[in-house]
């Protein structure tokens, strides 16, 4: 892959993770904000169960910061585009739509078949895990 377009990929990637940031602290300034005493309970229940499913969806931005800056550090260390698990190079096309992809295509295929088969073994249908 060329340089410049690896270039583009990390400042895309940077910009992303600014904004993934500057929600966080959104957010945490608005928690702060609406902490406070409830007459009803049913106000305060919705407060606390609104809080939880922010903070779950700033959770999951967290782990996508995460996944960003250890692409920007693979940019760096010009490791960017090589398979984790076979260390083969990933295709320029699969990099430019999915940036965050640290396998090649046949590797992901494989993980994927991998975990849907250990799902359906753990779900085979007429077995009770029931311990009575």
């Amino acid at each position: 892959m060329r340089q410049e377009k690896i270039q583009q990929i990390r400042y895309a990637l940077v910009q992303e993770m600014e904004k993934l940031l500057s929600i966080a602290d959104n957010t945490i300034s608005k928690l702060k904000n609406t902490d406070g005493q409830f007459a009803d309970p049913f106000d305060q229940a919705a407060i606390e169960t609104n809080k939880f499913v922010e903070l779950a969806c700033r959770d999951r931005e967290r782990q996508l910061i995460l996944d960003i800056k250890t692409t920007i550090l693979l940019i760096d260390r010009g490791l960017f585009g090589i398979c984790d698990h076979c260390g083969t190079i990933i295709a320029e096309k699969r990099l430019v739509l999915a940036p965050l992809s640290r396998m090649c295509m046949p590797c992901q295929e494989i993980m994927e078949m991998g975990s849907k088969q250990k799902s359906v073994r753990l779900s085979m249908p007429g077995i009770s895990y029931s311990h009575a």
